[in-house]
C-alpha cells in the first residue's frame, strides 16, 4: 500500500526511477514452468519443460528473442513494455464494447448531509423525470474538488506517492483529465492535451444532452461550488424546456468497430458534429446527472454507476465520468486505458472526504453560462442509435453483478490469527470460494503494480500455484487436523506474498512472454507459444484486484474478462472486506450471487482453522 507522507513535488522523484528491467529467461521460464504445475498431468508437464529447455539452449529461438527485447528497452526512452505495446495490446485492439467489459465503477459512500428524509420509506427510488437540490449540491461539490484536485496536481502540490521502501511513479497522475478514448479501426487511440491540460472546462450530460460547464473564470479562477450549483440548475432548467436531441451517447457503448463506423457517418453528416465531438472529448471530465434513484439497493446503484439501466446519459470513452443521481446516491466510472483504477481511486478518496455544504457560497464574479452542444442528425445516425441501444441493451442484462459486504472481520484480524499478508490470504479466500462452488482449480489474475519503475503498469500475479492448490484441497479434507489446513494456507500466502514481490520488482512472467511472442518475425515459431496450455494458463476465470481499504467507497469492481469466469475486485478495510463481483447470466458455469455465498463460507471457515492454531479473538 502506497502512502503520502512528505512534501516533495509530486514529480519529484521522476528523474530517480528506474527502468522497467528485462528479465532473465531462465527466471521467467522457471516462474512460467511452476505456474503451469497445478493445471498439467505429469506427462504434459514434461513436455513442456522439454520445450521449454529447447527454448534455453544456445542460439536457440528464445536467446535471439531476448536480445531483440533488450534492443527494444535500450531505445524505449521511458518503459520497454509502455513506450512500445501495452496500451495497445491490453485495451485499444479489444474491440468489444467497453462499457461491462473493459471500464471500472467505484460507489461512493452516500454524503453524510445527506437529507434523512432521500433513505426513509420504500428503499426510496425515484423514477424518472425528478431532480432534486441535493443532488444538484454534491454534483458541485464533487467537480470542485476535482477541479481542486486538478489544479494541485498542475501545481505540483500532491506529495508523491511512496512505499516503505523507494518512491512510486507519478506519471499516470497526468492522464487523469482531458483524456478520451476515440474509436479507430482496428486500435483506438487517445486524444489528450500533454500535461498540464490547459483545458478550462467540464462536460455535462442530462437526459442525454450535452452541456458544456466552465469550471473557471475569464481570470483564470476556479469556480466556487456554489457557482458550479448555479450553473447546473440553469442547465437543467434549460433541459426541461428544450426539445430533446435523440441520444447519441449511447454509440460509445457500442462496440468498437461498430462505434467507429456509426462515429464516421455521424462524422459526415455536418462540420457541427466535428466541432461537438471535440468539445466532448476535450473536457477535462463527465458528469452526467440522472433524473432517477436507484434507492438504497446496492446492487442497483451498482448497476447505474457501471453501466446505467440502459445506458443512456453516459459518455462512455471519458477517462473519468462522475454520476449523481436524483438522491445525491454518487459514483465514478472511467475507461481503464489511460491509467489504472487505484489512481482514480486515491483521487476519489481525495474528493470525499470533505462534506458537501448546503449553503456554498457564490463568488459574485461574473461567470461564463453554461452552453449546450448538439448534434445534427439523419437516419443512418438514428439507426444507429436504435441498432447500439438493443445490443447495450442485451450487453447490461447478462451482466451479473453483486456487492458483498464481509462484516465479520477485515485485514485487522487478518493479521492476529491469519499471520499472513491480508491480501494473500483474501486470495486464498477467493482460491477456496471458487473450489467449493466448482469443484477445480483455475487460471487466477491478479493485478501486481510495477509503479516503482518509471511508467510502470501493471504486472500479472498468478494466484494459482501448488501451494494454493494444495490448500484448498486440503481445506476439503476431512482427515487433515486445523493445524495440517493452518499449515497449507501458511505455505500457500507465502508463495502468494513471493510470487506479488517479484511481480512489482518486474519480475513476473507474463509481461516478458508477451514482448517475446510480439518480437516473433513472419515464418518464426516455438512449441512454447504453440502449446494449448500457454493460452489456457492465461484463462483468467478468476480475474482479481484490490484497492484502498475503501473507507469512502460501497464498492468497486469490473466485468469478467472470460464469459464463464468472473470479475472480483475488492476492498480490504480493517474491519470488513468488500467485494465487487461480475460474471454473465448467460453463462452456466458461473453464477454471482452463489459465489458470493460460496465467499462468505471460504472466510468463515479459514478464520475458524485459524482461531483453532492461534487462539479466538473477538472481531475487530
Amino acid at each position: 500500500m502506497v502512502s503520502q507522507v512528505n512534501r516533495d513535488k509530486t514529480f519529484s522523484n521522476q528523474s530517480r526511477l528506474p527502468k522497467l528491467p528485462v528479465p532473465t529467461l531462465e527466471e521467467t521460464t522457471t516462474k512460467y514452468l511452476h505456474s503451469l504445475c497445478p493445471l498439467l498431468s505429469d506427462e504434459d508437464f514434461a513436455r513442456n519443460e522439454a520445450y521449454i529447455k529447447d527454448f534455453l539452449k544456445p542460439n536457440g529461438l528464445g536467446r535471439i528473442l531476448q536480445q531483440r527485447l533488450i534492443d527494444i528497452d535500450r531505445i524505449s526512452p521511458n518503459n520497454w513494455l509502455d513506450d512500445t505495446w501495452w496500451i495497445k495490446k491490453a485495451y485499444q485492439e479489444w474491440r468489444v464494447s467497453v462499457v461491462v467489459n473493459s471500464n471500472w465503477f467505484f460507489l461512493f459512500k452516500d454524503d453524510p448531509n445527506t437529507p434523512r428524509e432521500y433513505f426513509s420509506t420504500d428503499n426510496n427510488a425515484k423514477s424518472q423525470g425528478h431532480f432534486s437540490e441535493f443532488q444538484v449540491k454534491r454534483a458541485a461539490q464533487l467537480i470542485n474538488k476535482l477541479l481542486e484536485y486538478k489544479d494541485l496536481i498542475d501545481s505540483e502540490r500532491i506529495p508523491p506517492d511512496v512505499s516503505r521502501t523507494h518512491p512510486l511513479c507519478m506519471y499516470q497522475y497526468t492522464r487523469l483529465f482531458g483524456y478520451t478514448r476515440i474509436p479507430q479501426h482496428g486500435c483506438d487511440k487517445l486524444a489528450y492535451s500533454p500535461h498540464p491540460n490547459p483545458i478550462k472546462y467540464i462536460l455535462i450530460t442530462v437526459k442525454n444532452q450535452f452541456y458544456i460547464l466552465d469550471g473557471y473564470d475569464q481570470n483564470g479562477i476556479r469556480l466556487t461550488a456554489g457557482d458550479i450549483e448555479k450553473q447546473l440548475n440553469d442547465i437543467i432548467a434549460d433541459v426541461e424546456k428544450v426539445q430533446l436531441d435523440p441520444p447519441v451517447g449511447i454509440l460509445t457503448a457500442d462496440d468498437r468497430d461498430s462505434w467507429t463506423m456509426s462515429r464516421e457517418r455521424l462524422l459526415a453528416v455536418s462540420p457541427q458534429n466535428r466541432e461537438t465531438l471535440t468539445f466532448i472529448e476535450n473536457a477535462l471530465f463527465a458528469v452526467s446527472l440522472d433524473d432517477y434513484s436507484t434507492g438504497t439497493d446496492l446492487d442497483k446503484f451498482l448497476a447505474n454507476i457501471f453501466h446505467g439501466f440502459d445506458g443512456h446519459n453516459r459518455w462512455f470513452d471519458k477517462e473519468i465520468s462522475i454520476i449523481v443521481d436524483s438522491n445525491g446516491r454518487a459514483g465514478m466510472h472511467g475507461e481503464h486505458s489511460p491509467c489504472d483504477a487505484l489512481i482514480p481511486a486515491f483521487t476519489s478518496e481525495w474528493i470525499l472526504k470533505e462534506p458537501t455544504s448546503l449553503n456554498a457560497q457564490i463568488s459574485g464574479r461574473p461567470i461564463p453560462p453554461p452552453s449546450r452542444i448538439r448534434f445534427i442528425t439523419n437516419e443512418k445516425t438514428l439507426k444507429d442509435i436504435r441498432v447500439s441501444e438493443g445490443r447495450t441493451k442485451e450487453l447490461i442484462a447478462d451482466s451479473d453483478a453483486t456487492i458483498l459486504h464481509f462484516s465479520e472481520y477485515g485485514t485487522s484480524l487478518i493479521k492476529k490469527i491469519g499471520k499472513c499478508s491480508p491480501d494473500a490470504y483474501i486470495q486464498m479466500a477467493l482460491q477456496l470460494a471458487y473450489y467449493q462452488l466448482h469443484g477445480r482449480v483455475v487460471p487466477t489474475y491478479e493485478t501486481g503494480a510495477t509503479r516503482k519503475f518509471l511508467r510502470g503498469r501493471t504486472e500479472t500475479v498468478r494466484t494459482l500455484s501448488v501451494e494454493s492448490k494444495a490448500f484448498v484441497e486440503g481445506m476439503m479434507d476431512k482427515s487433515l487436523s486445523a493445524q495440517q489446513k493452518y499449515g497449507r494456507l501458511q505455505a500457500a500466502t507465502k508463495a502468494h506474498t513471493n510470487y506479488s514481490i517479484d511481480a512489482s520488482n518486474g519480475k513476473g512472467c507474463d509481461r516478458h512472454l508477451l514482448g517475446l511472442r510480439l518480437l516473433l518475425q513472419k515464418g518464426e515459431s516455438h512449441p512454447i507459444f504453440e502449446e494449448p496450455i500457454f493460452a489456457k494458463s492465461q484463462e483468467w476465470l478468476l480475474s482479481t484486484s484490490s484497492l484502498t481499504s475503501g473507507e469512502y467507497f460501497y464498492g468497486t469492481g469490473f466485468g469478467c474478462v472470460y464469459p464463464n469466469g468472473y470479475g472480483i475486485n475488492y476492498l480490504p478495510g480493517a474491519g470488513i472486506l468488500k467485494f465487487g463481483i461480475e460474471s454473465k447470466f448467460s453463462s452456466s458455469e458461473t453464477d454471482s450471487k452463489a459465489i458470493k455465498e460460496s465467499l462468505i463460507n471460504a472466510l468463515r471457515d479459514m478464520r475458524n482453522i485459524c482461531d483453532q492454531v492461534n487462539g479466538k479473538h473477538s472481531k475487530l
